[in-house]
Parts: structure tokens; sequence; C-alpha cells
């Protein structure tokens, strides 16, 4: 608010009106802040005296003055707000008896143990607000899914647009890929271990291992049956069908066999991965020598599968045999590049 022109004068005039001091005037107070000690308490009077001497009217006041929130509502306030007063109601009501005769007042456990509306951080546990976090936009979604259904759809029914191959086959056929923790050995140990249970069964194979005299034999054998229940349990696989019918199939390697059950799993691949260095030790040799010996650490991984994907993969090389026709030593080709004279 500034001062009008006649006011301006007359602070200016001011000064000169004044008796001379000897020394300039200053706003600090006559001692300065090291010796005055002022009493911390002075701020808190009022409420000290409220608290004291108040009357009770004005110490219930304050008292719910400080309970109250100081900051802005929530955003599912109005979510929240009818779920917490419902709550509420329930338990005023089961304290004062005057619910269901069945239901008696509750106790301390069944307090905690009753779902609470919000969390400790303000966080709401309504249906409502949990479902509108989960799903923000409810008709972008469904026409997000009409979208995929239709294109799933077109691409089905038109000739030009079929199914891939690669799509097919994960969504008809079921495997498994499983990797073992590192093994203390090395590639070379544990690779002819890999080599000879890949392709077989795997009852086959843990037969195999039972037998076998190499000392990572008890812990392949452990990955394997760790492998063949995660397949039975998140997969589905192995579990045997009464539908499937007996039939003879060749393998890519020649072998002919019968396939009884087409859910009966097999160890479609198996290989190692080397690993970290899980030590290094000196190792002293003749004529003062030293040389550091590593100790290495190998992994095993197998990929397991179902007969169904060796009937499919039989069928399709027939398929392929049967479309190629016969061999013929010296196919029908029209004779082109004729001349009269020699080309040299």
């Amino acid at each position: 608010m500034s001062l009008t022109t006649p006011s301006r004068r007359l602070v200016r005039a001011a000064p000169a009106t004044l008796p001379q001091l000897s020394r300039p005037l200053s706003t600090t107070p006559p001692q300065s802040w090291f010796w005055s000690k002022t009493d911390s308490s002075s701020s808190n009077t009022n409420l000290k005296e409220t608290m004291t001497t108040g009357t009770a009217a004005a110490r219930k006041s304050l008292v719910s003055k400080l309970q109250s929130r100081t900051e802005a509502p929530a955003i599912f306030e109005d979510e929240v707000a009818p779920a917490q007063a419902d709550v509420q109601a329930k338990e005023a009501q089961a304290l004062s008896g005057s619910g269901p005769p069945s239901e008696g007042p509750l106790t301390a456990s069944q307090k905690l143990a009753q779902p609470k509306a919000f969390t400790r951080l303000g966080g709401s546990l309504v249906k409502e607000a949990l479902a509108r976090s989960l799903d923000p936009d409810p008709q972008a979604r469904v026409r997000w899914e009409r979208k995929m259904a239709i294109r799933q759809v077109t691409n089905g029914t038109d000739a030009y647009s079929l199914e891939p191959r690669a799509s097919r086959i994960a969504r008809t056929e079921r495997q498994l890929k499983s990797k073992s923790p590192w093994l203390p050995t090395s590639v070379k140990k544990l690779v002819h271990l890999a080599r000879q249970i890949q392709g077989k069964n795997v009852d086959d194979a843990l037969v195999q291992m039972k037998y076998s005299k190499k000392k990572m034999a008890a812990e392949v054998t452990t990955q394997l049956k760790m492998a063949r229940d995660l397949a039975v349990a998140e997969r589905g696989m192995g579990l045997p069908s009464s539908s499937d019918q007996k039939m003879e199939i060749q393998r890519k390697d020649g072998r002919w066999m019968t396939v009884t059950d087409q859910t009966k799993m097999y160890i479609a691949e198996a290989w190692v991965n080397k690993g970290p260095l899980r030590a290094r030790s000196p190792d002293y040799r003749a004529r003062g020598r030293m040389f550091m010996k590593d100790s290495p650490s190998t992994s095993l991984s197998v990929v397991l599968k179902e007969h169904k994907t060796l009937v499919r993969e039989h069928q399709e090389r027939e398929h392929k045999k049967r479309k190629q026709g016969p061999w013929v030593h010296l196919p029908d080709r029209p004779i082109t590049a004729q001349r009269g004279h020699y080309s040299w």
C-alpha cells in the first residue's frame, strides 16, 4: 500500500525535525541474544492453561483439533468412507449386543481377524477400489479384447493368414525347460551323462543314472526327478490318457518305436553350460614348481516333451516324403541350347 504524495513529503521532512542523537537508532533489543534467556515453553502457555485451568468443553475441543487430520482428504475418500462407516457400525452393533443372538461381543482376536477397509498406509482395500486399480479403463480393455478376438478369428479363417507353425505347436504341445544349479564338476565329465540320457524316456534315463558309476549320476538323477515333478505339476505333462491308440513311428535317427501313450515324457534335449570357478588352489609339483589348480562348475539343462511331439515329427517327415514324389535317375527335362556346331 503506497503512500500519497503529501505523506511522502512529510516522511522525508521528518528526520530534519528530530533531535540529534549520539548514536543511530537501532531496532535490536538492548541486550544481546546470548544474554537473554527466554522460556522455551512460553509458546505452549495457552495449551497448558487450556488443559489445566480451561473448561471441559475447551479441553475437548483442543483434543479433537489435535487428533484431527491436517492433510487434504484422500483420493478415494468417497469410497473408503462408506466402507469404514459400515465396519464401524458393525463393530458398534456387536459391542452393544443389538445384533443377531448368535453373534456376541467381538474379542480382540476377532477384531484382528476381521477384514479391514484400508491398509496402514491409507490404501483402500474395498473391492471396487481394488478393481479400479487393477482395471483403470474397463472400456479400453473390452475394446482391446474384442480386437484380439476378431484378429484371431480372422487369422484362423483367412486362407492367406494361417496360424504360424510355431504358434500352433506351442498351443497344442507341452514342454518344460529346466536348468540345474552349478554342480561341482567339469564340462568334460558331465557332457557324457548328458549325451547318455538325451532322447530317452524319463524312466529309462533314471534307470541309466541309477546304475551309472559316475559321481555326478546322483546329481543328474535328482535334477531329472525335479524336472519331471515340475512338468507334472505346472504343465500337466505325463498324465496318462486312455484314448491314445497304439502306433509305430520312426524317429529322426532311424529307429522304430511303438507309442502307446502320447502323454509319456522323454528328454528331447540335454546340454551342459560352463559356470564360474569355485576355487583356486596351489598344485605343488617337482623341482619346486607350483601351478594353480582351478575347481570348475557346470550346470545341466534338459527339455522335457511328450511323445505327441514324436508323432507329429514322424507325420511331417512322411508327408514331406510323399510330397516329393518318386525319385528318377534321369529327370524329364526339355533339351535347350542346341547348336549345329561345337561350342569350343
